[in-house]
């Protein structure tokens, strides 16, 4: 039987979150989750163009981190320009109280295992299975699953929570 929800709602937990698809709703595009390539899209925020404003903002796991104790609140997220990371800095830190020293960026998506691995180093106190990715992304969970003891939920875990 699968106790993942148990887990997310454990305050023992080190929550590490994804921003595109998980605390950023993937609605990018005018009638599609997402309508750029990488390299335009690379462009469009490198341009000055912010998409991470309020009406991207999860309500629903807005409530669900507004419940819990912000130093064990993470953010692991790819980004393609600096620019990208200092509009996602800001939107998690506003809309999510996340702590700025708590978001970690990477080039690639299959990077984030490394990053869990020096998160984890910050909480000896907490055991492996306590430490959770939420991702939508099953190549990533499936990643961080076969390479670490660390636990993983998709966001769709977060539908009935």
């Amino acid at each position: 039987m699968n106790n993942i929800k148990e887990l997310l709602n454990d305050e023992k937990s080190i929550l590490v979150f994804d921003v595109d698809g998980v605390l950023a709703v993937l609605e990018f595009g005018e009638h599609n989750h997402y309508s750029f390539s990488d390299e335009d899209w690379d462009n469009y925020v490198d341009s000055g163009n912010n998409p991470y404003i309020e009406d991207k903002v999860s309500k629903k796991m807005q409530k669900f981190i507004n419940k819990k104790d912000k130093n064990k609140i993470y953010v692991i997220t790819a980004i393609g320009v600096n620019k990208e990371g200092e509009y996602k800095k800001e939107y998690v830190e506003k809309y999510y109280g996340i702590l700025p020293e708590n978001v970690y960026f990477v080039d690639r998506n299959n990077d984030k295992t490394s990053k869990l691995v020096e998160i984890r180093k910050n909480h000896p106190e907490v055991d492996d299975r306590h430490i959770i990715m939420i991702d939508d992304t099953p190549d990533i969970l499936t990643d961080i699953q076969l390479k670490t003891d660390f636990s993983t939920a998709h966001i769709s875990s977060f539908l009935d929570i």
